[in-house]
């Protein structure tokens, strides 16, 4: 059986109070806790406007920062009324209001990305929350402003847009992150205690209910606003969606005084007059799908709003203040009529009427009235409608449409026996660039349309237009929605981003990734977890939790356990489980060894048995007989005494030890010990720098003391990068293959360094194989912590791990001609080289042909030129890999 739900055309209200402020240029509004002022803060002042006396002056504060106000608002508590918390990029600044001026009395810093949202406890009048695009959520106690009382930190990849406290209770407080919301328990540590994925798009409002502890709402970027219980946070209680439909900016309960409403902020549509459809008043009632009334008046997009009760107490009118982008704040009363009408939404009637019959009932107007008709339709909330003349006197209206580049020019006359026994007469008018099949089929809908409401005795010219103008985009290839792009702090980027989200790719549901040093995190979604339904969705979900029904397993719990390499996971069958794994024993590599193993350059076979025995105590007896050979090696290369000069111990002709030493190596390499293989070099082969014979024995014990720093030679370069790490290893599997490879063009230019000592018993053949063995041990040394032991071990690289060369590349804009040494053009800031392989923008490090020009992401420069030898670009045929030194 299918129940049509009937769209009802809301009343219409206008301001009861304007100003215009155009040279204020605000972006926050907040009304303090009497209701007395109201102020507005933007980058250049702060203004103040008495409520009670509105014939007194506007009072303006400078301010003259260089970052505007993303949010303003005043304290809720009696104790702390005099209190306002401003948020200007990642600062906070709590100013004290006297009568004459306000004054700076905290600066609140702990984020480290701009300021997104401010909320002041409802019960500690010295409490407030802020949370930032960083991720964090700060809770902050004024008596002790120095630090955060509590740090609230998401898991996730989106910072935190909205932080709201619970009204009743105090003790919960809720972040919106991207569509999803965590629920925190202030009592409880800095745990979510609850994951709810809310929407499919970006939450832009979070809401308390003032009488419920366990009810919010939500407004979003979809057009919608949702109902949550957080006790059954699965699925929303309720969901409103706006007509057209447009993202909401805002959405909050009516204050306590009246309950039953709710008023939303909607970003209007391109193209629709203005911004009067912005501000909307709504039932709380789970039946009630339309709004009750609509505040217009406004031209653009509105910014913000506050209540605020009759000062005087004489009534129960509520006021409605607003700010919007055309720099005026208006004034409205939510009165008993439309508190009524709420109510009457809320809970029918004996006879079962709806709100607006009610009203019509109540009104002065008849229903069948077609002047009341055309005082309820709101025009501006149906797409496409450009301009339209009414004209109660000849019944007829003339109504000009635009939708997907077509144009319709409606003539509407209604028969005196309308809405009763005629429906309206409808005429297509020259103007209409309608073909003629799309004429009949459009015209048939609109006939259609009408008679079935008409058969009814219901009016029908809304119904019909939005019926027009959705029939119209389903036959000429859909509704192609544009929304504004707003300029204001708040709404910048939040709303501007078009809802298509196809090349957004699919969450990961599971994954597993070692780390340098032998960690292994896993994360995967149970088997008996419910199976995710792409079925009607029409948006990629953003976040793992979104498959999850909201939960992220052993996140919520514990924290994560190491667990021995063998044991087996046990995942919780009601969420994603996150295990961590100490797999090192599985490596080559022994922390251990690292940590024990001696480097004595001035005395070979001393360091080879120091090492010999390092490896007999941690059970290495693969590694006793390996050092025992090195120890055997060295004694031979040395005098009996120890005394000979580097030049005559390295001169002396022993071909076996070469040939054995290199076996050796290329032999624990293949295994994949790289450790082994490296102190193998370091023994054995020099480096280019002469090491004084005076110089005492070093250790690579973190806590040995040295009587000579290590860190002297070593320029700074970030060894830690994956990316290092990944080139290193690529070219000693290259190496392995019987391709040796270049590090980097620049290696060519080593011939001319001067003063190099190159003798070694290793020689010069496999010098940057060699090399490489050491820089890789040198990062596995860095992510263990063995800073002196690392720094060490690049002594011994034959060539410094940065090399400054006088060789510059700059790259020419193809569009403004200038020239930049970034990857995008400072002047027009277009991306200056584009990857041959991928053909996307480069915006890192690029490898460029110095032959064909040619750039490459350094990934797919290893990928290509592992099987070609020429360019990837069609038809230049340049060796590329010659000229990158790879063949």
């Amino acid at each position: 059986m299918e129940i049509e739900i009937e769209e009802k055309s809301p009343v219409i209200r206008t301001a009861e109070y304007c100003m215009n402020l155009e040279d204020l240029q605000a972006t926050a509004l907040s009304i303090n806790y009497t209701g007395q002022y109201l102020l507005l803060a933007g980058r250049r002042h702060l203004a103040l406007k008495n409520l009670y006396d509105y014939t007194e002056p506007l009072k303006l504060f400078n301010r003259n920062s260089k970052f505007e106000v993303s949010c303003a608002e005043f304290a809720i508590c009696n104790n702390s009324s005099a209190f306002c918390a401003i948020a200007t990029s990642q600062l906070i600044e709590v100013l004290k209001w006297t009568e004459s001026s306000p004054v700076l009395e905290y600066s609140l810093r702990a984020h480290t990305r701009v300021v997104t949202d401010i909320d002041w406890h409802s019960k500690h009048p010295y409490m407030l929350a802020t949370c930032s695009i960083d991720t964090y959520t700060h809770l902050w106690d004024l008596r002790d402003p120095k630090r955060p009382i509590l740090s609230l930190s998401a898991v996730c990849m989106s910072g935190a847009t909205q932080v709201g406290f619970n009204r009743v209770s105090g003790n919960f407080i809720a972040t919106a992150h991207d569509g999803d919301l965590r629920i925190w328990d202030i009592r409880k540590g800095s745990r979510p205690v609850q994951y709810i994925t809310a929407h499919l798009n970006r939450i832009h409002g979070i809401n308390w209910s003032h009488t419920e502890e366990s009810n919010l709402i939500t407004a979003s970027q979809d057009g919608s606003v949702k109902f949550f219980d957080i006790n059954n946070p699965r699925r929303a209680e309720r969901i409103i969606t706006t007509p057209t439909p447009s993202p909401v900016w805002r959405a909050r309960y009516t204050p306590p005084a009246f309950k039953e409403g709710l008023v939303t902020i909607i970003v209007p549509l391109v193209g629709s007059e203005s911004g009067e459809n912005s501000l909307l008043l709504w039932s709380n009632s789970k039946n009630s799908q339309s709004p009750i009334c609509s505040f217009t008046g406004h031209n653009d997009v509105i910014l913000d709003f506050a209540y605020r009760n009759d000062p005087y107490r004489q009534s129960n009118d509520i006021e409605i203040f607003t700010w919007s982008r055309d720099q005026t704040f208006r004034v409205w009363k939510l009165d008993k009529e439309l508190q009524k009408l709420c109510i009457q939404n809320t809970i029918e009637t004996e006879n079962g009427e709806s709100a607006l019959e009610y009203h019509q009932r109540n009104s002065t107007q008849p229903s069948c009235s077609l002047q009341h008709e055309f005082s309820i339709i709101f025009f501006p909330s149906i797409p496409g409608i450009q301009k339209y003349e009414l004209d109660t006197d000849k019944r007829n209206a003339m109504i000009r449409i635009v939708a997907n580049g077509f144009i319709i020019i409606l003539q509407v006359i209604f028969p005196s026996g309308y809405p009763f026994s005629s429906p309206p007469i409808f005429e297509f008018c020259p103007g209409t660039t309608l073909d003629d099949n799309l004429s009949l089929k459009l015209m048939k809908s609109l006939k259609d349309s009408s008679a079935s409401r008409v058969k009814k005795g219901k009016a029908c010219l809304e119904h019909c237009l939005r019926a027009l103008v959705s029939d119209l985009k389903k036959e000429t290839g859909g509704d192609k929605a544009h929304y504004l792009r707003l300029q204001s702090p708040r709404l910048e980027g939040a709303l501007s981003k078009a809802l298509s989200d196809s090349l957004i790719p699919f969450p990961k549901t599971s994954g597993v990734r070692f780390n340098a040093t032998g960690i292994l995190v896993t994360f995967a979604r149970p088997f008996t977890a419910k199976r995710f339904s792409l079925r009607n969705q029409t948006t990629t979900p953003r976040a793992l939790s979104a498959l999850s029904g909201g939960y992220l397993g052993n996140v919520n719990g514990s924290k994560p356990v190491f667990y021995p390499s063998k044991d087996i996971d046990r995942k919780s069958s009601t969420g994603v489980s996150i295990c961590i794994y100490d797999a090192s024993k599985l490596l080559m590599v022994s922390r251990e060894l690292a940590e024990n193993y001696v480097i004595i350059p001035t005395n070979l076979p001393r360091m080879c048995r120091k090492n010999r025995e390092v490896a007999e105590e941690f059970g290495r007896a693969d590694l006793v007989q390996t050092w025992s050979i090195a120890e055997t090696i060295a004694l031979a290369l040395a005098s009996s005494d120890f005394e000979l000069s580097d030049d005559e111990m390295f001169s002396s002709p022993n071909p076996f030890a070469k040939t054995f030493l290199e076996a050796l190596i290329n032999h624990y390499a293949k295994l994949g010990d790289v450790q082994t293989a490296a102190m193998l070099c370091v023994t054995f082969g020099r480096y280019y720098q002469e090491i004084s014979s005076r110089t005492s024995s070093f250790s690579t014990k973190s806590n040995t003391s040295q009587s000579v720093s290590p860190y002297h030679t070593v320029t700074a370069m970030d060894v830690n990068s994956q990316s290092v790490i990944k080139y290193n290893a690529w070219v000693l599997a290259q190496h392995l293959k019987g391709q040796t490879r270049s590090n980097s063009w620049s290696d060519s230019l080593d011939d001319f360094r001067i003063n190099e000592v190159n003798r070694s018993v290793l020689g010069e053949s496999n010098r940057n194989f060699y090399d490489n063995l050491k820089k890789f041990y040198a990062d596995i040394l860095y992510c263990y912590n063995l800073l002196p032991a690392r720094a060490l071990i690049l002594k011994f690289v034959s060539s410094p791990a940065a090399f400054s060369s006088t060789v510059e590349f700059v790259t020419e804009c193809q569009i403004c001609k200038k020239t930049s040494k970034s990857p995008s053009c400072l002047h027009c800031k277009k991306f200056l080289l584009y990857c041959s392989y991928c053909q996307l923008p480069i915006k890192g490090s690029a490898n460029s042909c110095l032959s064909c020009s040619h750039s490459f992401h350094t990934a797919h420069l290893l990928e290509w030129f592992e099987n070609h030898d020429v360019c990837p670009v069609a038809g230049c045929r340049c060796p590329c890999a010659d000229n990158f030194g790879m063949t």
